[in-house]
């Protein structure tokens, strides 16, 4: 049994912890304060590579990046409409049998 869950690009949620918590504690949060990096795991280096991909990563230099607060939560897949009109239409049912049991 592991103890980190994998995410979606097979980096665990542990070691996208620990670079974005990297990034906080050098306080690389800006181009200005960009910081030079090297991931110190496989681990690491994939989700290193996974924020990079998706813009929450981004780099000044060669080798010399800053963590973008403003693109954090972005790559979160968003969720189809299909799963609201479902909740929608259960609420409604359940709404229309309430109303019958009741009078």
């Amino acid at each position: 049994m592991t103890v980190a869950k994998l995410n979606g690009s097979g980096a665990s949620d542990l070691a996208q912890y620990r670079v974005q918590r990297h990034f906080a504690d050098h306080h690389a949060l800006a181009p200005g304060d960009a910081i030079e990096y090297a991931p110190a795991s496989p681990a690491e280096r994939k989700a290193f590579d996974k924020l990079r991909d998706t813009g929450v990563i981004r780099e000044t230099h060669p080798a010399h990046y800053w963590f973008d607060l403003d693109r954090m939560g972005r790559e979160k897949p968003k969720r189809d409409p299909k799963t609201y009109v479902a909740a929608a239409l259960v609420l409604v049912v359940l709404a229309l049998a309430y109303m019958l049991v009741t009078s």
